[in-house]
């Protein structure tokens, strides 16, 4: 199949980050051609592989490599917390150059041509939380404000953690207080709850 026509395929299905089982799948190709075609894709500068079968279509302009964060640590769900939830919320100032997310799987450096990923593992009843920011990106799975916090608190005071709680903006107005103690009391975690107390949260 012609690099075109597949490029057009991509478009045509708003293919963002798809496999190489997806694109057999549309074009009806056994899964090695499928496998070439991309290949050549890649070569061209127009598709670039994450992982093997694990593939991202550099023709969207507003890319982000956060929507592949489900396919890239299934089976475990996972999603975008910690500084890079609070610093998109404009909680914290700093926005870091890695990726950080959280989820149920273990913890994990995942590198990938669009930028590394650092996993923090969470106990599976704390997997929750977040939003979809736009329906244009269902893939895209953030933390609500509130809830990066409390993943960060809570990690943060785990003895074998290395993340540190950093300092916020002056104004909190972004958080929602009362939003905030609903879900620590939801956490049920007594050393998180007295971090969140020392610090003036609760």
């Amino acid at each position: 199949m012609a690099a075109a026509s597949l490029v057009a395929l991509l478009k045509e299905h708003g293919l963002r980050f798809f496999t190489t089982g997806d694109l057999a799948s549309l074009t009806g190709l056994d899964p090695m051609a499928a496998s070439q075609a991309l290949r050549r894709l890649s070569a061209k500068g127009l598709v670039r592989r994450l992982k093997r079968g694990l593939w991202s279509n550099l023709l969207v302009p507003d890319l982000s490599l956060a929507e592949a964060l489900p396919q890239l640590t299934a089976p475990w769900p996972a999603y975008v917390s910690l500084y890079s939830a609070l610093a998109g919320a404009g909680v914290v100032a700093e926005t870091p150059v890695t990726l950080y997310a959280v989820g149920s799987g273990p913890p994990r450096r995942i590198r990938t041509p669009l930028g590394d990923i650092s996993v923090h593992h969470l106990p599976a009843n704390f997997v929750w939380g977040w939003k979809t920011p736009s329906a244009a990106t269902p893939a895209l799975l953030v933390a609500e404000p509130e809830k990066a916090l409390l993943d960060l608190a809570y990690l943060s005071v785990l003895p074998s953690s290395r993340l540190e709680f950093p300092p916020l903006r002056p104004r909190r107005r972004r958080l929602d207080r009362s939003k905030l103690k609903s879900y620590a009391a939801r956490l049920d975690y007594a050393p998180l709850t007295d971090f969140l107390k020392t610090r003036g949260f609760l």
